[in-house]
């Protein structure tokens, strides 16, 4: 009996270590070097052979993870389970009000799960952008505070949990949070997770120009400002859209309007994922301009 457990763990931590690397993007020869050869670390992952206890630690360095992280992570990692979950969440945010009463039904009533009591409050704060009605409790924005502070190390799912729970966040924990995420910029701004981290900030530095928290856009803006985007084309036009909303907000000229609905009309064209995120920047824009000239029309697009 307690061979086959051990066994069982080997097992977990084989499963656990691949399905991270793939995760983080990185192949078996990114992480390999004199001390861990290639085929070494192919043998672990299949099976057919057990890395000591050294070794192992060297591996999970190279993924950019502490032995802590990956012992959270081990506990209750599940890949399957969470891209499902970040499937949904996307589905969710691109179908708008249509997929409004489909994902209400996802939410899992009178669980105890850690998992899915985090899940539900992800859905729930994505159905909240979208439709504008309360679907988060102050308890729920509360356990979502709790556990990101409660850990030292963050895994993927931590940063999935702060990108999609933005929207309930409270208006003086945007750079709290944003401070947080930073101080992990080793871990996260590498492999497949750089954009995710780069997002995150930016729903962070949308979320205080929604609450035109000045200072605190300042401080976002000049972070983000510092990365690489790598060509990704989402990234360059969601920052510059934000950097124009922040501009007009802060000095509310005609100049600044023209200046950001050029740009939008300029982007609008490249269609795709953009177009979610052009008419969400024209609605803030819109809204902007009635509140800082409400005798004035918005021109329609």
């Amino acid at each position: 009996m307690a061979k086959e457990v051990m066994t069982d763990e080997i097992s977990a931590i084989r499963k656990t270590f691949k399905g991270l690397r793939k995760a983080r993007g990185y192949t078996q020869a990114d992480i390999s070097d004199e001390i861990v050869s290639k085929s070494l670390i192919s043998k672990f992952e299949n099976g057919t052979s057990m890395l000591a206890a050294d070794k192992l630690l060297h591996v999970i360095a190279k993924l950019n993870m502490t032995p802590n992280e990956f012992v959270n992570v081990l506990n209750d990692y599940q890949p399957d389970r969470m891209q499902k979950l970040y499937n949904i969440l996307n589905q969710i945010r691109f179908s708008g009000l249509q997929g409004v009463k489909r994902s209400e039904k996802l939410i899992i009533e009178e669980t105890t799960d850690k998992f899915e009591i985090l899940s539900n409050i992800m859905i729930k704060s994505v159905l909240q952008d979208v439709t504008e009605k309360q679907y988060v409790s102050l308890v729920e924005r509360n356990i979502v505070g709790d556990y990101l502070n409660g850990l030292d190390n963050w895994t993927e799912f931590e940063v999935k949990l702060l990108y999609y729970a933005c929207p309930i966040l409270d208006r003086g924990d945007f750079k709290w949070f944003g401070e947080l995420l930073l101080e992990r910029t080793k871990h996260f701004y590498s492999g497949s997770l750089k954009n995710l981290f780069v997002g995150t900030l930016m729903n962070l530095y949308d979320g205080v120009l929604e609450y035109q928290e000045l200072d605190d856009a300042v401080f976002f803006r000049d972070k983000i400002s510092q990365f690489d985007f790598g060509g990704d084309l989402i990234a360059i036009v969601n920052f510059q859209m934000l950097t124009d909303l922040h501009d007009y907000i802060e000095n509310p000229t005609k100049e600044n309007l023209i200046k950001a609905e050029n740009y939008l009309d300029k982007v609008d064209a490249l269609g795709g994922e953009l177009k979610v995120i052009i008419e969400y920047s024209r609605t803030r824009l819109k809204g902007l301009k009635l509140a800082k000239h409400p005798n004035t029309q918005c021109s329609q697009k």
